[in-house]
């Protein structure tokens, strides 16, 4: 370039602002954006006045190195300089149209800067909106187009901040705002874990508009289920039904999924009055119960010991038609158990091999387990000795509810000779065994060698699963405590069947 110059100089042609210009262009073509602003300097510095095309081809240095400050500082300093009279006075040209493109040409640099922003590996939603701000500030408005196509280019979790900012302004500065925009949303929220901000859109499109489709439905349901889910397994049941009350606030109809949901919740917190009311709520909704439901119902009622309650759901339960799972049969061998009916769990155990359904540990477990709370070591001990000849191997659970039975009975020598037999098998039994073992053998005098077993477990943290806290559920689940509002059915001790 230098050497064109020169050999212009040689030939006496004197360069004029559309030579510069040229060169500008030429830099730019070439990937060389610092250059190209190098030659606007020399503009000046030789006494030519820059060209509106002098300045358009310098803002598209800018955008080339993806530098939106710079390209929007040095806007800022052209349009002080034209407000001023201090350009645009002395030429041709039309400088009050061509304002007005330097103006729509900087929005767009911004807009396209911002969007390569976006799309790239790192997170850069902080400078997105730095130059969000800086616009304002400099009172530079994208159209509404803009906006949304940011919203599109909104893909990553991290990018939440930005799609819900540019949400606001849709909705503040735009009359109308694309449904799909919107869906578009609500899935990002989702991704994002902000399920409490997908919903207000969700709110807005019922309120204010666009009418929500299909599409928006399934991804607000969705959204919901999560939240459900982190409540079932946590045992929250108050707020498993506070979220079915606000789904059908929004027009949002609770299927069979949701509602098993809460009753699981129920189930796990042992809040027996409450699952009864959101059975009799769900049937009254139109949903059918099944299995899932029954079995969250049957083993609310067992956790309550309200016995004659789980038979009477349980015949409901074969009346209609529902087939019951190793779950339900699991529930009823221990509700048999714990009455000592051991003639009906006979009887349940040919059902189970009638219609093909194998018994597991978990169900030998609930067996031994519901003996051992009931002081019925030796039926315990024989259980356990069954599940042996049914080639079903015990676990940690079961050896530990049958010691600790076995030592309350005053049977520490079998205790002890178990809790080898545990060793033996390589299982690592709770902290809880060990003192069973040591404490009853003090108490009736047994002999047991201390050194066979092995040293005192540490001590083991509970792992807490279900959190009844709701301050800690709305942490979990990013929703605000004063947004749901609805009542729920309160626990008392009068009977939930009535």
């Amino acid at each position: 370039m230098k050497k064109i110059m020169n050999d212009m100089a040689e030939e006496g042609v004197h360069p004029n602002i559309v030579t510069y210009n040229a060169l500008m262009a030429i830099y730019l073509e070439q990937g060389e954006a610092n250059k190209a602003l190098n030659v606007l300097e020399d503009i000046q510095k030789k006494g030519f006045t820059p060209s509106a095309v002098s300045y358009s081809q310098a803002l598209l240095a800018y955008r080339r190195m993806e530098d939106g400050y710079g390209a929007l500082n040095f806007f800022a300093e052209i349009r002080d300089k034209y407000l001023k009279g201090e350009i645009g006075n002395n030429t041709d040209e039309d400088w009050e149209n061509e304002f007005v493109k330097l103006e729509n040409f900087i929005i767009r640099i911004c807009y396209q800067v911002m969007r390569r922003w976006l799309v790239k590996d790192e997170n850069l939603s902080s400078n997105v909106m730095k130059l969000l701000t800086e616009m304002d500030k400099a009172k530079l408005q994208p159209g509404r187009e803009e906006y949304e196509r940011l919203v599109w280019a909104c893909t990553r979790y991290e990018h939440y901040v930005v799609a819900k900012e540019l949400y606001t302004r849709i909705r503040e500065r735009h009359e109308d705002i694309s449904l799909s925009v919107c869906n578009h949303l609500i899935w990002l929220m989702g991704k994002a874990k902000k399920w409490w901000a997908a919903l207000e859109i969700y709110e807005d499109l019922l309120d204010r508009g666009p009418k929500p489709n299909n599409m928006s439905y399934e991804l607000i349901v969705s959204h919901f289920n999560i939240l459900l889910g982190a409540a079932r397994k946590r045992g929250i049941w108050k707020w498993g039904v506070r979220l079915l009350n606000k789904m059908e606030d929004k027009g949002l109809k609770p299927g069979t999924r949701e509602w098993n949901a809460v009753l699981v919740a129920c189930s796990k917190a042992s809040e027996y009055y409450a699952a009864v009311e959101i059975f009799k709520r769900m049937i009254e909704k139109g949903e059918k119960p099944t299995i899932i439901s029954y079995g969250a119902l049957l083993s609310a009622l067992e956790k309550g010991k309200l016995y004659d309650e789980v038979f009477r759901v349980w015949q409901h339960m074969l009346n209609v038609g529902v087939k019951p799972n190793v779950y339900a049969y699991t529930i009823m061998a221990s509700v048999f158990t714990a009455q000592g009916k051991f003639n009906m769990v006979e009887l349940i155990f040919q059902d189970m091999a009638q219609t093909g359904i194998e018994p597991t540990v978990v169900t030998y477990n609930a067996i031994i387990s519901a003996c051992a709370r009931n002081t019925m070591s030796s039926a315990a001990y024989e259980w356990f000795h069954r599940m042996r000849v049914q080639s079903i191997e015990p676990n940690e659970i079961t050896f530990e509810m049958l010691i600790e039975a076995l030592a309350k009975d005053g049977k520490p020598r079998l205790a002890y000779e178990l809790y080898l037999r545990a060793l033996n098998e390589k299982l690592n039994l709770s902290v809880k065994a060990y003192d069973a073992v040591v404490e009853s053998s003090k108490a009736y005098g047994a002999t047991i060698d201390l050194n066979l077993l092995g040293p005192r477990p540490p001590d083991k943290k509970k792992k807490v699963l279900i959190r009844k806290n709701l301050t800690d559920f709305c942490h979990l689940a990013d929703v605000p405590r004063r947004s749901l509002r609805k009542t729920v059915p309160s626990t008392n001790s009068r009977n939930p069947m009535d």
